[in-house]
């Protein structure tokens, strides 16, 4: 598929106290047409900077950034407005009008843009207000809205103008985590109906296993991880990348070998992916090779689409480990993953 948005070199720097203080440096990446795409980062990663300089609420200081191939950080006035009914945008803490009923909210783009007729306006704010859910709520004020409802109100102020990409800068962090859990449902069933571009960022490990296909892990302005959600959390590599994973699935891995030390044997961390999470492998092997195992700890999971499984194991046979040895290599033969844990 070919890349919506490109960030080629871009870095960003603040003027503070006649010093140039770097939130971005020499960043690449793509977004692919109609992924959801996620730049997960902790407090003053430069996360927020990033995903800012797609719609050019801030300008990059070097780099360039395009969309559908155009380099956007060239656009006139003109141009910017019309980059900006192009990409839509879901903030952090609603930003919604408090004069404004909810269809007004919604259709406050649309007139702003000043292509539809009042009729058209209606019809299309109707079809948003169903499409997130609100239809009751439509002449309410958002001083009467829960926070899940006011989010719902700026995903469909956000796609009024049918734009290309959906920006969501932090959206679901003022949630509770049953509504954050139907407000992402609410975005993936846009994503895969539309087919509509997402880039989010946050600093949730969860929304980016819930909802995208690909994450960068921002480090200190740096992309210092990049790939497939699935091989992100199910195998990263970056001290930043294994505290988002390890924090999400409370793990204290320093002191994960350390908890096992009563345990006999080999302890290792056994990954499942796909269609083998649901066959009979660990079994299977164990008893051939004559192995006895203990689940330690673990999980049976999806990520986005793609089933999974991580369990911790303690191994012990009564041939000094040559059987251990033979089971951990079948289990690769198997297209498993073995982790040895110290």
């Amino acid at each position: 598929m070919p890349a919506i948005l490109e960030f080629q070199k871009v870095s960003k720097s603040y003027r503070v106290k006649k010093r140039d203080i770097p939130a971005l440096t020499d960043i690449d990446l793509s977004v692919v047409a109609g992924e959801v795409f996620g730049v997960i980062g902790h407090s003053g990663a430069g996360k927020s900077t990033l995903i800012r300089l797609i719609n050019l609420l801030e300008r990059p200081s070097g780099g360039r950034v395009l969309i559908d191939g155009e380099d956007v950080t060239r656009l006139d006035d003109a141009g910017l407005r019309a980059l900006r009914q192009r990409v839509g945008m879901i903030f952090q803490h609603f930003n919604l009008l408090s004069a404004k009923t909810v269809a007004d909210n919604i259709a406050f783009p649309l007139r702003i843009a000043g292509r539809l007729s009042d009729a058209d306006i209606q019809k299309r704010v109707a079809e948003l207000i169903e499409r997130v859910g609100l239809t009751e709520h439509t002449h309410k004020y958002p001083a009467q809205l829960s926070g899940g409802q006011k989010q719902r109100v700026g995903i469909a102020r956000a796609l009024a103008t049918k734009p290309q990409i959906l920006l969501c800068d932090e959206a679901t962090s003022a949630l509770d985590p049953q509504t954050t859990q139907s407000v992402l449902r609410l975005l993936d069933e846009i994503n895969r109906e539309l087919h509509l571009t997402i880039v989010l960022i946050t600093h949730e490990m969860n929304v980016i296993r819930m909802l995208c296909d690909r994450v960068a892990v921002l480090d200190n302005g740096h992309i210092v991880e990049f790939g497939q959600v699935a091989d992100v959390f199910l195998h990263p590599q970056h001290p930043t990348s294994r505290r988002f994973v390890y924090e999400s699935e409370d793990i204290d891995e320093d002191a994960l070998g350390a908890a096992f030390s009563h345990v006999s044997g080999k302890i290792i961390r056994l990954t499942f992916r796909d269609e083998a999470t649901y066959e009979p492998v660990l079994g299977r092997v164990t008893r051939q090779c004559d192995v006895d195992f203990s689940i330690l700890t673990g999980r049976i999971d999806r990520i986005k689409n793609t089933p999974y499984g991580q369990l911790v194991l303690g191994l012990s046979d009564r041939d000094n480990g040559r059987n251990i040895s033979e089971a951990l290599r079948r289990f690769r033969e198997e297209g498993l993953t073995v982790e040895e844990i110290d």
